[in-house]
């Protein structure tokens, strides 16, 4: 018994030896253990402080990316701002620790969100970057366990999408030569008419492309714009009959059917250029008036005649020249190179270094014959004319276009956004000549005026007798060739038009807030158009008379200037403006801008090549 129990003391002593040799290392792995959770809940925390510094900075800089810096945004100030939001958020390191990137936000093959460096004006979004290396214990030595690098980053997308056209809905249209040349489009002749109500209706009308995509079963504004304009006619009408605009859905309901007629090829996206479908808000707005003359533009490009020409009826009852002449007839002839488009897109540069949001005024040429007698003297029998004039008026428009180049979104209190438009116009060119059915520029030509014809009973119906006054019938052959040049050589006009203070806020009873801007051209009036009238030969019986030159010049320009002004009042000037591109300048409108896409992506992946 006493050897057993020898052996049980033995092993108690050799166990407490090993607990005492035990004991200390587990408790000092109990430590270590202890340490490394706390210091990996330190560097947990740490890195989620980091996470929110570039959060912070990231949302901050984004507010001068090029689709919502404006003309002042850079990459510099993208740094500035980031640099003060991650103070504020609690950043105490070197400024150059944060890296910030200008880019795009984009989706990849599969539709997943990354990040594309790209330069500032072509940026939409903002990438910051923040890395440190710091030891893994706080206690113990870094040369025992070394270091690990934290790395965070965040991007942040923020643009504004802006609605801009230029196709008249600025303009004051009070009917003028609209009915006749929806009427030549339409095939109803001079008697097609809006009415005053359906008019303003038109034009205060916009339309939201959620409503349209709707009214199509479409979900995706990529699915929209390879439709036909009879497409985009037929839901613009049937949105028009629900709103109570039956003038307008009676007038889209005629563009429907013309469209619908032969092998038409308009599609939707001939009228509405949407930058990005992807991104493009659906409360985003667009004047049906825009739409409406794009879609009459084009039909009429697509029905255009021999020549290139659309042959417009008028009635001239309302050109009064008083007692000095009186215009006999006008023909005129519509000539569409380009159609107008309204524009939905960002402030940013593609790729290929062009603004991506371009806007265009319709590119079209009137081509005008104005036939109209001087004063003459009606007795009766005797019937005498002081002058004939045939007149061929070719009026060169050459269009205009912009884009959108920035636009300084609304931020903090406040809820307005400023715009920034590029806008080149092409100056009208008014001269006497035709039209080039090929390139619709105006081709300078002489103007035939015949003057003095003395006719003795003008009328009559009895051959004996007509035969003895056409006898009787003195015409001196006194003719001159004259060129007119009443405004300058076409050029270009490069302006910057700021449009301030567009509100964001939308009412569902007044809708969005539209502005207008452009390029206010040569002059506001017509009136004392100058004309400068160069008389290249005067005949007389075939003879060629050098020296009466100057004196039927003196009296033949006030003439001659007040059929030109009375034309250009009456029948160019109401077209042009009805077109958005009347002689006094360009129109532009912006009806809507949207500043929701904005998208905030942490640790967000990099495009190949980043």
């Amino acid at each position: 018994m006493k050897r057993a129990s020898g052996r049980a003391g033995r092993m108690r002593q050799r166990q407490t030896g090993v607990l005492v040799f035990i004991t200390p290392i587990i408790l000092l792995l109990i430590v270590m253990f202890g340490v490394l959770m706390l210091d990996g809940a330190r560097l947990y925390s740490m890195r989620q402080a980091m996470q929110s510094e570039v959060n912070a900075a990231a949302t901050a800089a984004a507010d001068s990316v090029q689709t919502c810096g404006g003309l002042l945004g850079s990459v510099a100030t993208m740094h500035d701002r980031a640099v003060t939001a991650a103070k504020a958020q609690g950043f105490d390191g070197n400024p150059d620790d944060l890296a910030v990137q200008s880019g795009l936000l984009e989706g990849d093959k599969d539709n997943n969100l990354q990040f594309r460096a790209a330069p500032y004006d072509q940026s939409n979004a903002v990438l910051v970057s923040y890395h440190r290396n710091v030891p893994i214990s706080m206690l113990l030595p870094k040369t025992f366990l070394g270091g690990v690098d934290l790395h965070v980053n965040a991007a942040v997308r923020k643009e504004a999408i802006a609605t801009i056209s230029a196709a008249g809905s600025t303009a004051t249209v009070n009917g003028g030569l609209l009915g006749p040349l929806l009427g030549a489009v339409l095939g109803q002749g001079d008697a097609y008419s809006l009415d005053p109500t359906s008019l303003e209706s038109l034009q205060n009308t916009t339309i939201r492309l959620g409503q349209l995509l709707k009214q199509l079963k479409l979900n995706k504004v990529a699915d929209l714009l390879p439709l036909s304009g009879a497409d985009l006619a037929s839901a613009l009408r049937d949105i028009a009959s629900s709103e109570g605009a039956t003038g307008v859905a009676g007038l889209l309901d005629n563009l429907f059917n013309t469209l619908s007629q032969g092998n038409n090829t308009i599609q939707i996206s001939d009228v509405l250029d949407v930058v990005d479908s992807a991104v493009v808000p659906s409360e985003s707005q667009f004047p049906l008036y825009d739409v409406v003359i794009s879609l009459v533009l084009n039909a009429a490009k697509s029905q255009s005649g021999p020549g290139g020409f659309l042959s417009v009826p008028l009635n001239i009852s309302n050109l009064d020249l008083g007692p000095i002449a009186s215009i006999q007839n006008i023909g005129l002839k519509l000539y569409v190179g380009e159609p107008p488009t309204v524009a939905i897109g960002p402030a940013r540069k593609g790729s290929d270094e062009r603004w991506k949001t371009r806007f265009y005024a319709p590119d079209i040429s009137m081509q005008l014959d104005v036939k109209a007698k001087l004063l003459g003297l009606d007795l009766g029998l005797i019937k005498l004319t002081l002058g004939e004039l045939d007149i061929p008026l070719a009026v060169s428009v050459g269009g205009g276009h912009g884009a959108l180049v920035g636009v300084d979104c609304a931020r903090g209190a406040s809820n307005d956004a400023q715009l920034q438009l590029e806008v080149h116009r092409e100056v009208v060119h008014l001269v006497t000549g035709t039209i080039d059915s090929v390139t619709g520029q105006a081709n300078l030509q002489g103007l035939d005026v015949k003057l003095g014809s003395l006719k003795i009973l003008p009328d009559c119906n009895i051959p004996i007798v007509c035969n003895i006054t056409n006898a009787l019938k003195i015409d001196p052959a006194i003719r001159l060739q004259a060129e007119l040049d009443a405004l300058p050589p076409p050029s270009v006009d490069r302006i910057i038009d700021i449009v301030p203070h567009y509100p964001l806020y939308c009412s569902a009873e007044a809708g969005c807030a539209t502005k207008n801007g452009g390029d206010p051209g040569e002059s506001e009036e017509l009136d004392g158009l100058d004309l400068s009238l160069k008389i290249t030969h005067l005949y007389v019986l075939g003879a060629d008379l050098e020296n009466l030159v100057q004196p039927i010049t003196d009296g033949l320009q006030p003439i001659l200037n007040g059929i030109i002004s009375s034309v250009a009042q009456g029948v160019i000037n109401p077209l042009l403006e009805a077109l958005g591109v009347g002689l006094s300048g360009l129109s532009v409108q912006v009806s809507n801008v949207d500043q929701s896409n904005i998208q905030l992506l942490e640790n967000v992946p990099l495009a190949d090549g980043n």
